[in-house]
């Protein structure tokens, strides 16, 4: 798609032809973006071309196709587009300069354009379109309750803290909070775990109940409940030479049991792991995002029940399961 359209802006004639179909069949008014060309000349050609469409607005981006984000603004050409055109001109890929609303309101006072269109700054800063100045930390933090209001997911969560630099001081700050995979250990960090207990314990929602409902129907009954949290620090033992799973299998040989076994029980591209021990069945409480963590998490929450060492492995007396 990218590839594409960096292509079709060396074609005025294209663009002139899907341009004006859009504009003639469509009763809402039409925009366009593009980004600048590496010759002067060809992008103001270009320009007035997608003018001469009908076309309501053009959004610029500072930057040719091949340059990178972390290249600067070309603020100059933005200019001289905005000077040859009689239509709004949208001036976009300014994040490295923009922070917050004075800051958008610098450019549009350079460059003369009719709007600035914001996208990683944003992330950085939820409020950076606030007529107040709101610290970023604050912004995010607001933002983490919605997140628990309406039962973020977990994928996205992560995702979204990433770019939120206002959070953390350094990458590695963001790192350690994103390793976790259980959503009040993250929430926690940033001092909302209580609001999250508070939220989830009244929430009992009908989609959460079919989604239990549905894996306790997978998982069958008769099973052996585990509870353990889980940190980053845990998480990282699971990528070890020695597993959790490597060392429940010597100790199980060792203490005279048969051989474990492991499953999963998917629900959603959720899963559960499972771990059986002659008759009997045992269920990691937590809901993982693959099979190995969750089968990891399974022997690890029978290793700590049943105090089985997992950094020095040590054989001992048959323990009551």
């Amino acid at each position: 798609h990218h590839q594409f359209i960096a292509r079709s802006l060396t074609q005025p004639a294209l663009i002139k032809d899907i341009l004006s179909a859009l504009v003639k069949s469509c009763s809402k008014p039409i925009t366009a973006k593009i980004r600048i060309l590496a010759e002067e000349d060809a992008t103001l050609t270009l320009c007035r071309v997608i003018e001469s469409t009908g076309v309501a607005a053009l959004t610029v981006h500072g930057r040719t196709a091949s340059t990178r984000s972390s290249a600067p603004c070309n603020y100059d050409m933005v200019t001289k587009i905005k000077k040859e055109l009689s239509i709004p001109v949208i001036l976009n890929g300014a994040s490295l300069e923009i922070t917050c609303r004075d800051d958008m309101e610098k450019v549009m006072e350079r460059t003369g354009v009719d709007g600035i269109m914001i996208a990683r700054a944003a992330w950085h800063n939820p409020a950076i379109f606030s007529t107040d100045p709101i610290p970023a930390k604050t912004a995010a933090e607001t933002f983490l309750k919605r997140c628990i209001d309406f039962e973020c997911p977990l994928n996205i969560l992560k995702y979204t803290i990433g770019k939120l630099r206002g959070l953390f001081s350094t990458p590695d700050g963001c790192l350690q909070v994103t390793r976790h995979i259980e959503p009040r250990l993250i929430y926690k960090h940033f001092g909302l775990g209580e609001y999250y207990d508070k939220v989830t314990a009244g929430r009992g929602t009908k989609i959460q109940d079919e989604f239990q409902k549905s894996k306790r129907q997978k998982i069958g009954d008769g099973h052996i409940l585990l509870k353990e949290e889980l940190t980053p620090t845990i998480l990282q033992t699971f990528r070890s030479t020695i597993a959790p799973r490597q060392i429940l299998n010597q100790w199980l040989i060792a203490n005279g049991f048969s051989n474990p076994t492991f499953s999963t029980v998917e629900n959603n591209k959720i899963f559960t792991g499972v771990l059986t021990i002659d008759n009997d069945t045992y269920v990691m409480e937590g809901d993982f995002k693959n099979k190995r963590t969750a089968t990891q998490a399974v022997a690890y929450a029978y290793c700590m029940r049943n105090h089985i060492e997992l950094r020095h492995y040590k054989t001992g007396p048959k323990t009551n399961r």
